[in-house]
């Protein structure tokens, strides 16, 4: 309980620290200098036949359009024309002089526009006044086609002012993802429960996606990269296999991985990805195009996650904790997702992806610390039945494996059905006569001496096991065994010899040892240990004709 309450101690620090990352970026305390070079640049343009233009209704009729705007000197001098565009293809004069242009080759699996992206415009005015043209073709009829947050600035300090002022959008989306890498690697690494896994990457791959869906919003990345028209492609396939990952997660936690209900989600969701990607590939048309078709699946989707929620809990006696988890993380994402999918479509704003960032959020970490903790759990239970099962199987006095360890390598070499095995039989001389005449305690230490020194003889060839009071045996097995035992037992006599001369015991420390090889399908195991036992015996006699 307490390792469970310090783990879920440090996620809060984790997710404290993040969200105070995310703030330190998103506000700014009043006070400071103020930029007052920055000059808003949007009115004052015309169209040709001097009609003024509307930015927020710009004339997206097919063809070339040129808009115009006279400028001092004194106006642009030492600035930078900086905006933002939407799938315009266009050129900008100085005095009929091109200074700027953009028409960027898009590659066909990207679709027929760019997205957004951030311009700054080198204006090289005279002494004179100058006329500022721009010859624009816009590639779609859309709201989004227009020039934004156009103003004269320095090119670099207006970079660096839309990244401060998106890079709380940013963060949060980064924060998400590496909460999202975090459980794909914890998950690897500790989930030992084939099952589960598929639980842990499901939730782990959901966070990766909606963070790089919401981190486009924020066009840090349009600028890092410089290659909207990739990160555009990044967006329309994330919405198209986001629902992949969820129904996974959620049909992993309520026990209906397997269900109809599944199969038909995943199926919808492979048939969209070939359908939009030959759509746009053959020319016929863009993502956009097909959008709303993946926003229906992401709607059915949505359905289906609801139905085995509700499902699992009229099944279940008690609204567990996971199910607890999961309907208040949904619900969440589910219901941001909805806000945003209408802004979307009334064109309400031009972060689509802002409050899916939030309930992303949310999201994350409702199911992040039910799904650690799980994991964590699984893996304390799993650390304490092996502490358990190598407590069954390790002799407590020597160290060495025991009884039960030596019966389950013995069922193995009789399934063998190929290899070499080496079995040697050991016994310590005099065992009996040490009790007798100086205590088990003395007689303890022989057979520990006798254990540690088999042990360093030949644990690094094979495994050691005490099977008996003083009777201790070792298997060493491979194409080697025979050459390994060679070189087991030298260092085995040299320990014993090196024992005697050291320690003076009271009686003479002998240990016997016999061995035999067992090929399966060649031999029969129990007589093979009945023939080591045997040349231990053999040993043991001229041991003990030698004092």
């Amino acid at each position: 309980m307490r390792r469970r309450l310090l783990t879920d101690l440090n996620l809060v620090i984790c997710v404290m620290l993040g969200c105070l990352l995310i703030f330190l970026f998103s506000f700014k305390l009043s006070g400071g200098n103020v930029e007052t070079w920055q000059v808003p640049f949007e009115s004052g343009w015309t169209y040709e036949d001097g009609t003024e233009v509307d930015f927020h209704d710009l004339d997206q009729t097919p063809g070339t359009h040129v808009i115009l705007r006279t400028v001092s000197p004194d106006d642009v001098r030492g600035t930078d024309l900086c905006f933002e565009t939407s799938n315009i293809f266009f050129n900008v004069y100085v005095n009929d002089e091109l200074v700027y242009e953009y028409h960027p080759g898009i590659p066909r699996i990207c679709g027929r526009y760019y997205g957004e992206y951030i311009h700054t415009v080198d204006l090289d005015v005279t002494d004179e006044d100058s006329v500022l043209k721009i010859e624009y073709d816009p590639l779609q009829e859309s709201p989004w086609t227009t020039f934004r947050y156009m103003e004269l600035h320095d090119g670099a300090s207006y970079i660096i002012s839309l990244i401060r002022n998106n890079i709380g959008s940013f963060l949060t989306s980064f924060v998400a993802l590496v909460i999202g890498l975090t459980i794909l690697v914890v998950g690897f690494i500790l989930n030992i429960d084939k099952d589960r896994i598929v639980e842990t990457v499901s939730l782990g791959t959901t966070a990766i996606i909606l963070a790089a869906w919401t981190c486009s919003g924020s066009r840090v990345l349009q600028i890092i990269t410089g290659n909207p028209a990739v990160i555009r492609v990044m967006d329309y396939l994330d919405l198209i296999w986001l629902p992949i990952p969820v129904i996974l997660f959620v049909s992993s936690v309520t026990g209906m991985l397997k269900s109809k209900l599944t199969i038909v989600n995943l199926v919808l969701v492979g048939i969209n990805t070939l359908f939009t990607i030959t759509f746009v590939l053959t020319g016929m048309g863009d993502y956009n195009d097909v959008l709303l078709v993946t926003h229906l699946i992401i709607a059915f989707g949505s359905v289906t996650t609801v139905y085995m929620i509700v499902n699992a809990i009229k099944e279940s006696s008690k609204l567990d904790k996971s199910l607890k988890s999961m309907l208040l993380a949904f619900a969440v994402l589910i219901v941001t997702g909805a806000i945003d999918a209408v802004r979307y479509y009334t064109f309400s704003s031009k972060d689509s992806a802002r409050f899916t960032r939030y309930g992303l959020i949310v999201f994350l970490v409702i199911l992040a610390s039910y799904e650690l903790g799980a994991i964590i759990d699984i893996n304390r239970k799993s650390a304490e039945t092996e502490v358990k099962d190598r407590l069954a199987h390790i002799d407590g006095l020597t160290g060495l494996y025991n009884r039960l360890a030596f019966t389950e390598k013995e069922e193995a070499i009789r399934n063998a059905d190929s290899g070499t095995f080496v079995v040697v039989q050991f016994d310590i001389n005099y065992l009996k006569m040490v009790n007798d005449n100086y205590g088990h305690a003395e007689g303890d230490r022989y057979i520990i001496s006798a254990a540690r020194i088999i042990s360093e003889s030949f644990s690094g060839y094979g495994k050691c096991y005490r099977i008996g009071g003083d009777e201790f045996l070792s298997i060493m097995e491979g194409d080697r065994a025979e050459a390994d035992y060679e070189a087991a037992i030298k260092v085995f006599e040299r320990l014993v010899k090196e024992f005697n001369e050291s320690q003076k015991p009271p009686v003479k420390f002998q240990i016997a040892y016999g061995r035999s090889v067992y090929v399966p399908g060649r031999d029969n195991l129990a007589d093979t240990v009945k023939s080591a036992d045997k040349s231990m015996y053999d040993c043991k006699k001229i041991l003990k004709s030698d004092i």
